[in-house]
């Protein structure tokens, strides 16, 4: 009895130690990406990330109706802008989801001090640090996706029936965040109901149960028609009707961008390894890339059912980051986390190795790991430092400045997101209209001002655009260049330079 009584004494020393690891490594990580986050707005989708979740409204395709709802509660925290907040869950998010993967590595067997090591790692690649300082759901992704992995592991160490229900919760609030869940949601499942086997067949009821978890984890879907019934009609009438609002879902507008299923997306897939690999060591370096690749390699034989789930979802996320549009980095968000636990395997194996030569003394080697993210934290920090990032203000202020009073101004995604942001949800310039070019996008408080030749005989009327060809053929009216902005275009800073052009009837009158 009192030596089984020693032994729960040191299982629980060690789970204290791990809680304790994930606890230091995650407030480690949320203090570094606080002290570097963006202060204000950006462009692009992440202007959209800070303005739409304030005003409780739909984002792009594929909706992401949950990061909404934990996105709105943020804005609720009483601390510098909206657009500060939004990007605070960012912060949040990415700094758990490390603590996360530290818990993780210490159920696989890695001694607490590595883990941390390895998380902190994680947290300071290049990759995941600019997800954690800028506002979209890509942290909340990481997060959940550690979370259902965590989970997984728990349930086959255990074998409780709530742990089964908790992964099933997980795998619906996964998919109801991103759409990157359907590489990873299936994946998970299939492993898991496969390892659940006896126990489903023991108890048919189970799987029932789980199915019933997961359509809750689904239910922030329900916010997007229930937030159309709230108008106006004219923009959100569209996922009222099941076409729609499965469009949007889906994503039906980026499917051409997708090659999934040809015989060339198999080569597109090996060809982009290059580029995939340069990108890793790049953002971290060649010790955490090739300490992470071994250490898969080793828990794939220590571990056939835990390595092999991580190998295949690791092949899918470069598979899918290859052939969408091949140049998101943050797509490879969960190959950083599969990396990181192959990393801290590595460690202790090193480490392991050196006690079982020398003695318990040399245990002392694990603390080298802490090496690592440092000098990753030292290489990074300029490079990700956005704590003096004022690009977007700067920009807004610049266009705003440029209009004349009562001023209708058309232009394009990068550009009216954060216009919208300023506009919207700060109240600047209340006198002008933003208009989107594009009809589809739902990046503004103003209504639609259209005709716009019939528009112009009574308002200032102007345009901003990347490619300003088809603004008099799409307008009707003809452009007069007043100045110059710099513009940005699928980046998260300006670098264009484009004329402001002011749209006046073809007979030239006001």
């Amino acid at each position: 009895m009192a030596s089984r009584t020693g032994l729960l004494e040191r299982l629980r020393a060690g789970a204290n130690a791990g809680n304790l690891a994930a606890v230091l490594s995650g407030g480690a990580a949320a203090i570094v990406y606080i002290r570097t986050l963006l202060p204000g707005v950006s462009f692009g989708d992440w202007a959209e990330a800070e303005m739409i979740p304030s005003r409780l409204g739909i984002l792009h395709p594929t909706g992401y109706p949950l990061y909404i709802l934990v996105n709105k509660a943020f804005t609720l925290i009483p601390v510098g802008s909206v657009a500060y907040r939004a990007n605070l869950l960012s912060a949040a998010a990415a700094a758990a989801a490390v603590g996360v993967a530290v818990l993780i590595m210490v159920r696989l067997g890695v001694r607490p001090v590595i883990a941390a090591g390895a998380g902190l790692a994680l947290a300071f690649t290049g990759t995941v640090w600019q997800e954690a300082t800028f506002s979209e759901m890509n942290g909340l992704h990481l997060l959940i996706v550690a979370l259902l992995l965590h989970r997984a592991l728990v349930w086959r160490a255990d074998r409780r029936p709530r742990d089964l229900l908790i992964g099933a919760l997980l795998a619906g609030l996964c998919v109801s965040n991103h759409g990157l869940a359907i590489t990873v949601v299936p994946l998970v499942a299939l492993f898991v109901l496969a390892d659940a086997r006896q126990e489903l067949l023991a108890s048919p009821g189970l799987l029932v149960k789980a199915g019933a978890a997961f359509g809750l984890g689904l239910l922030p879907y329900l916010y997007l028609p229930l937030r159309a019934l709230a108008g106006p009609p004219e923009v959100y009438g569209g996922f009222l009707t099941w076409n729609g609002f499965f469009s949007h879902i889906s994503g039906a507008q980026f499917r051409s961008d997708m090659h999934f299923l040809s015989a060339e997306s198999v080569g597109a897939a090996w060809a982009a390894l290059p580029k995939v690999v340069d990108h890793l060591v790049t953002t971290s370096n060649v010790v955490f890339v090739a300490a992470g690749l071994v250490g898969l390699g080793v828990l794939v034989w220590r571990d056939r059912w835990f390595g092999s789930l991580l190998v295949v979802l690791g092949v899918v996320n470069v598979y899918f980051y290859a052939n969408y549009l091949g140049d998101l980095s943050h797509y490879l968000l969960l190959t950083w986390l599969i990396l990181a636990f192959g990393l801290g395997l590595t460690a202790e194996i090193i480490v392991a190795g050196l006690v079982a030569r020398l003695g318990q003394r040399a245990a002392i080697a694990a603390y080298a790991i802490l090496v690592l993210p440092v000098a990753l934290a030292a290489g990074n920090w300029v490079s990700h430092d956005e704590s003096a990032n004022h690009d977007g203000e700067r920009f807004a202020a610049q266009v705003f400045d440029a209009l004349p009073p009562n001023a209708v101004l058309v232009t394009y995604w990068d550009a009216l997101t954060p216009l919208s942001y300023k506009h919207c949800v700060e109240g600047v310039r209340p006198d002008v209209v933003l208009q989107a070019y594009d009809a589809a996008a739902l990046v503004t408080c103003d209504r639609p001002q259209l005709p716009l030749i019939e528009v112009a005989k009574v308002r200032p009327v102007y345009g901003l655009m990347m490619f300003p060809d088809s603004l008099q053929r799409t307008t009707g009216l003809t452009p007069v260049a007043e100045g110059e902005i710099k513009l940005p275009y699928g980046k998260r800073y300006p670098e264009f330079d484009r004329p402001l052009y002011r749209l006046e009837p073809a007979d030239g009158t006001p």
